[in-house]
Parts: C-alpha cells; sequence; structure tokens
C-alpha cells in the first residue's frame, strides 16, 4: 500500500508531465522553438510516420525548417493522457491529440481538424529535476483529406 509521501511524489509527477504536455503543445503552436526544444532530452527520439529527428540539434532543425516555410496556424489539443512508471523512476505516457492546421495566418476559415494523432511517449527526468520527453512517436489515426505528412517528411510539407 502507498504511503502519503508515495502518493503525493506520483501527484507531483503527474502534474509535472501534464504541464510538460502541455508546454509542448503551446510552444509548438507559437513558435517557440527553443523553449520547444527544451523540452527533450538531449538524446531524444521523435519520430512521425517514417520521419526520425533524433537529438535536440535534429529536432531543433526540423522545427526550425518548419518555421522557415512561411506563416502557419496551428492548435494542438490534447487529452486522455496515461502514466506508467518504471521501477528506474523513468515514465511512459500516451495521450490523444487533435491538431487543426493550415498554412497562413489566422484567422483560418473554416476551421476543420488536421489530424487526429496518438501521441506515444517516454519520460526521463533529468539532473536538474525537470522531467523531459525522452522518446516521442506521433501515430496517425485520422487525417484531413489535404493532410500531406508529417513535416519534414515530403520536400517543401509544412504538415503537422
Amino acid at each position: 500500500m502507498a504511503t502519503d509521501a508515495q502518493r503525493l511524489s506520483e501527484l507531483e509527477t503527474r502534474l509535472a508531465l501534464e504541464a510538460l504536455n502541455t508546454d509542448f503543445c503551446h510552444f509548438l503552436d507559437h513558435g517557440d522553438i527553443e523553449a520547444l526544444v527544451e523540452l527533450f532530452t538531449e538524446d531524444a527520439i521523435y519520430t512521425h510516420g517514417t520521419r526520425r529527428s533524433v537529438g535536440r540539434a535534429e529536432i531543433r532543425d526540423l522545427f526550425s525548417r518548419r518555421s522557415a516555410a512561411g506563416p502557419r496556424t496551428a492548435r494542438h489539443l490534447y487529452s486522455c493522457l496515461r502514466l506508467r512508471w518504471a521501477p528506474d523512476g523513468s515514465g511512459s505516457g500516451s495521450s490523444v491529440c487533435l491538431t487543426f492546421a493550415c498554412d497562413g495566418s489566422a484567422p483560418i476559415v473554416p476551421a476543420e481538424p488536421h489530424l487526429v494523432a496518438d501521441f506515444v511517449d517516454e519520460y526521463r527526468r533529468g539532473s536538474d529535476g525537470r522531467w523531459r520527453i525522452s522518446r516521442r512517436h506521433i501515430e496517425r489515426i485520422f487525417l484531413a483529406q489535404g493532410n500531406r505528412g508529417p513535416v519534414g517528411l515530403l520536400q517543401g510539407s509544412t504538415s503537422s
């Protein structure tokens, strides 16, 4: 049976991981690349379909290319966060992400879902005490008809 201290620690970790996922969506949607990259461990692996970025430098490059492609309006909404903890103190989780995205500046009409995907994650707490994403795989579930695929996968693609 868990002690009060163990339950409090698990609750604190859950809140930290919820904040990490919220920050990911916020920084991505608002183009704050440096803050976004800081959410990943140095050796993180970030995959979406067959696109694979390893380490912060490749992740930074991916989102820098996305930003340089021109104005992009997107909102990522995540829900259904499920977490698991390993005996070594690391964690894993999954959540569902609904994305609205379109090239161009707001407001965008009509507002239609661009993608529904599962985020399948592994998390690790750094020596600074902060939780970060050590692995994120985006598993596409529903696609908008015009969705051209993950950003960085196709030449000139700017999809989410």
